[in-house]
């Protein structure tokens, strides 16, 4: 058997193997750098769908909705200090965005509640995709698990048979609890008792990604806990003193020495969410500094933020690659804080689609159509999925050749050599599925051409 093989495209960010023991595990190649990667981007821009395909902030209505707004810093925030008479939390619904891709890989979803540590339930959605280790994905500030950015995550990591739980931290969503504006230590022991629950029922951790707050939540979670292996820090701040002049104003301090505390509200005169002064210093307390130089080296930390970021600036990125060890960095152009318009970029480079091509050349038919079933019963026992064998067009060489130089010089022989090819496509490839494909024993009559 002759084989050839050639990358035509990037390894996966987000892939799912088997390790020694036999379990599935995540990891993402080392030779990501950004350079490569915002050429990628950029160039993949254009096919972006629109942003007004699906709103990120759905219109207000009565009967439904979460505790929580779901946006990320609405334009029509009014603050109020002092005595006030709205405390209630405005209930807002959310777009509902059923998974298309997780469907058509038969997902199943199962609605999980977790008991903190504090004694409140967390609520969660497991999405059951094939692989005993999971994903667990954290939402970012006064959002929820039903946000536009998670629902795109969780296609694309199911999509490649990778199980992901996404749950609402308390205080947001439906999980219970009081909101609370810092309280970032405080869903770091949520993402911990959600962990420790899968391992009680022996499901290993084997990556946690967050948007936002989320991402910061994540860096924390590594900084203090050495079970994860994998962080996904989405448009995560590094400096948490930054960013509250902006929403509060310049003498937010004053404010808040006086009156102990700040209402955030809209221009209604309702009431989103109160911040207090152990809140405010909960956040500035925080040494994001510290807990990216506390990360082990065996953690893999990766960093994805848009150029176009208005509400986290792009250089917080650089600064997380500045002092994480192990660390890879991309930035995608263009792309805002909530990647709006880029959640198919964002989803390519997490989990960009796997593929194996094989394409065989044989002069002799029956031989190339055992082969191709070979190939095909191999990949199905890794539960991948093929596409073929497809038939392609026959190449025909004719050589004449003369009979005779002299007296029979108008005679002549032709000779025909034909090439029969198949292409066959294997699409969500393990390393099992590499392992299993390494070990066929081929005819030597069959030519064997190999791209991922």
């Amino acid at each position: 058997m002759a084989v050839s093989t050639s990358a035509s495209s990037t390894l996966p960010l987000l892939s799912l193997h088997r390790a020694a023991a036999g379990s599935p595990a995540l990891s993402f190649p080392a030779s990501l750098r950004a350079p490569t990667l915002r050429s990628r981007v950029a160039a993949a821009a254009s096919a972006a769908p629109p942003a007004e395909t699906i709103p990120d902030v759905p219109e207000e209505a009565e009967g439904t909705g979460i505790p929580m707004p779901s946006s990320i810093g609405d334009d029509g925030e009014q603050l109020f200090f002092g005595a006030t008479a709205g405390k209630e939390t405005v209930p807002r619904p959310w777009s509902e965005l059923h998974s298309s891709l997780s469907d058509s890989f038969n997902v199943s979803q199962e609605t999980i509640v977790i008991t903190n540590s504090y004694g409140e339930k967390i609520v969660g959605i497991l999405h059951e995709a094939g692989s005993k280790d999971i994903v667990v994905l954290c939402h970012g500030f006064r959002s929820s698990k039903e946000s536009r950015t998670m629902l795109s995550l969780t296609d694309a990591l199911t999509s490649e048979n990778i199980s992901v739980f996404r749950f609402d931290f308390t205080g947001n969503g439906e999980s219970e609890g009081t909101f609370e504006y810092g309280n970032y230590y405080k869903e770091v022991d949520d993402l911990r008792d959600v962990i420790l629950h899968f391992k009680k029922h022996k499901r290993d951790t084997s990556g946690i990604a967050g948007h936002s707050k989320g991402g910061n939540v994540v860096i924390l979670y590594a900084s203090i806990h050495l079970d994860v292996a994998n962080v996904i820090n989405m448009s995560g701040r590094f400096d948490l003193r930054r960013g509250i002049v902006d929403r509060f104003g310049s003498d937010y301090m004053e404010r808040i020495n006086q009156y102990g505390f700040i209402d955030v509200g809209e221009k209604t005169g309702r009431s989103i969410y109160r911040v207090t002064k152990e809140s405010l210093m909960d956040r500035l307390k925080i040494d994001m500094k510290g807990a990216c130089m506390s990360i082990g080296p065996n953690c893999r930390v990766l960093t994805v933020h848009g150029s176009d970021d208005d509400t986290v600036p792009s250089e917080d990125a650089l600064e997380f690659d500045k002092y994480i060890s192990n660390h890879e960095l991309c930035i995608i152009e263009g792309a805002d804080h909530r990647f709006t318009s880029y959640h198919l970029e964002l989803a390519n480079i997490l989990a960009p689609k796997q593929k194996i091509r094989i394409k065989l050349r044989s002069y002799w038919v029956p031989l190339i159509e055992d082969s191709c079933k070979k190939i095909i019963e191999a990949a199905k026992t890794t539960n991948a999925k093929t596409m073929g064998p497809v038939p392609l067009p026959t190449k025909r060489r004719i050589y004449c050749v003369l009979n005779s130089p002299h007296v029979h010089k108008d005679s002549r022989f032709h000779f025909e050599i034909r090439t029969h090819q198949r292409l066959i496509d294997i699409m969500y490839p393990t390393a099992q599925t590499i392992d299993s494909l390494m070990q066929l024993q081929l005819p030597a009559g069959v030519d064997v051409e190999v791209k991922l």
